[in-house]
């Protein structure tokens, strides 16, 4: 009987780390995902900063005259 025991943790050991390498890939996929999100959003933001900037120039151009 010991053995069957034995036998049953080494499965559900086996089971739990296959599930640990299962969550960490997702994991890391959505950090992947994330991190490309954010890189995109710093290029939205920039752009917007940039066009921020040109309507101020324009608008003191029209200003002027």
């Amino acid at each position: 009987m010991s053995i069957e025991l034995i036998n049953e943790y080494k499965d559900q050991v086996k089971s739990l780390g296959e599930k640990v390498e299962e969550l960490s890939k997702q994991l890391k996929d959505k950090d992947s995902k994330i991190k490309r999100q954010l890189i995109l959003l710093e290029q939205k933001d920039r752009e917007v900063d940039d066009i921020k900037e040109k309507f101020d120039k324009l608008k003191e151009e029209i200003i002027k005259l």
